[in-house]
């Protein structure tokens, strides 16, 4: 990803700094999309990204980033992050908190827009506001989060991830004041030119629940991918059932792909139309 540097080494003349930077990226789409068998319609989006890194005279890295258009939410607390690192590990505050999101993750996805996101599985519900903490030593981390809920820290997590170039297990554990708590894990592995993610979850007094994806290579740049889900979707309360999904990529160099897909998704056990987009996603 291309960065235009705004300030290499802005030198503070204050005891305790050495230097501190600030970096632009971004991302964008243009393409069309069909949702649940509506009508074709055009899609676009641009987004800009803040990057700050600096690093004390004791050695002490900190860091803050956040999208352009979630700078109000950013100053509240509520998007974006904020850190501050060194050999204990890393602290973050902002909109994090959820160790088992941040390590364990999701199988992949398919098109341009995501199409309803039907290959996650969701988390367990949480105010925008949180702090973590993790360490990393090898191949293997450790993360530690807290939330608020309703305004009260009721929400933490805790999760584990080895990863290696081949493979990688990681498990999660979050729990809050609505729903008791989640367990889950995710494991994948790459052979052959394909890699499979399979994801296992199950919460107090709920269905248990899987997602699995595959993606597969078929020529230099190309990428075929698809995925199953059984599950809830978007903190739903009722068992929203089975969606899938296939889609392609195909990399056209210097930031630019070429991406499509399509998607039948369930809503409380209702099955929709099919959805699919098609078009070019820029990163910068």
């Amino acid at each position: 990803m291309k960065k235009i540097l705004l300030a290499t080494t802005v030198l503070v003349g204050t005891a305790g700094f050495a230097a501190a930077e600030v970096s632009l990226s971004g991302d964008g789409r243009m393409g069309v999309i069909s949702e649940s068998g509506g009508d074709v319609q055009l899609t676009s989006r641009a987004r800009v990204k803040f990057t700050m890194s600096g690093e004390s005279d004791n050695g002490l890295a900190f860091g803050a980033s956040f999208r352009g258009d979630n700078a109000g939410n950013a100053a509240s607390g509520t998007a974006g992050s904020v850190s501050l690192s060194g050999a204990f590990g890393k602290i973050e505050m902002g909109d994090t908190g959820n160790a088992a999101d941040a390590l364990v993750g999701q199988v992949s996805g398919v098109g341009l827009t995501g199409l309803g996101d039907h290959n996650e599985i969701t988390w367990l519900d949480k105010d925008l506001t949180g702090a973590m903490y993790s360490y990393s030593t090898g191949g293997l981390t450790f993360g530690a989060g807290t939330g608020q809920l309703d305004g009260d820290l009721e929400f933490a997590s805790v999760a584990v991830k080895y990863a290696t170039d081949a493979y990688s297990v990681a498990l999660g554990y979050e729990t809050n004041s609505e729903y008791d708590s989640q367990i889950s894990a995710l494991v994948s592995a790459t052979m052959s030119g394909a890699t499979v993610k399979l994801k296992l979850a199950q919460a107090t007094d709920y269905d248990s629940e899987y997602a699995l994806s595959v993606d597969y290579g078929i020529a230099e740049g190309t990428t075929v991918t698809a995925f199953l889900t059984d599950g809830y979707h978007d903190n739903a309360d009722e068992f929203t059932g089975t969606s899938y999904g296939v889609g392609v990529s195909h990399d056209l160099g210097g930031g630019a792909t070429l991406v499509g897909g399509y998607v039948v998704g369930q809503d409380n056990g209702e099955q929709e139309d099919g959805s699919f987009d098609f078009g070019v996603s820029f990163a910068f």
